[in-house]
């Protein structure tokens, strides 16, 4: 049987949006290690593109991790054929003769449009890729960080708090 409601939010992201409480910090949560793998060869031009972008952007926040390799795959490319299928019904427009009785219908790109800005939208949020995914990403400084430094500030912090209150 499947979940209710929406889906857990990954340690990682709750450290680094300032969670404080250790009750809702799951320490043993399993943790990639690796780096992001490098770009596949056999992605098109366009989604290394993507790729490179999202890394240039988000891979020091170490949210993104060799173990997310296939979901990136996936965005990256969706984002790709997104754009060229939009580019496509920018230039044909939202509606077409149809190829029996010639009279105007809905344009077949605009599914294809709608189809992967969905998927893009989906995969960006499980990959912290999205404005509400990353609302207050940051670190004590205000800097955006990966989750091993923001799980130490975050012991650090709990330290500090318990020198001042037996002091």
């Amino acid at each position: 049987m499947a979940r209710r409601g929406p889906a857990p939010t990954p340690t990682a992201l709750k450290i680094l949006r300032g969670e404080t409480r250790p009750s809702r910090i799951n320490r043993d949560e399993p943790r990639p290690v690796g780096d992001l793998v490098p770009i596949p060869e056999d992605m098109t031009a366009e989604a290394q593109a993507v790729w490179r972008r999202v890394l240039r952007e988000f891979g020091h926040t170490g949210v993104i991790r060799g173990a997310d390799g296939d979901v990136m795959r996936i965005y990256c490319e969706t984002v790709a054929r997104y754009e060229k299928a939009s580019r496509l019904l920018d230039q044909s427009g939202p509606l077409v003769r149809g190829a029996r009785s010639g009279e105007l219908v809905k344009n077949p790109l605009h599914q294809i449009v709608r189809d992967n800005a969905v998927l893009i939208r989906s995969l960006a949020g499980e990959l912290g890729l999205s404005p509400a995914a990353r609302v207050g990403l940051h670190d004590a400084n205000g800097r955006t960080t990966g989750a091993r430094t923001a799980l130490q500030e975050l012991e650090d912090r709990a330290a500090r708090r318990r020198r001042s209150v037996v002091s």
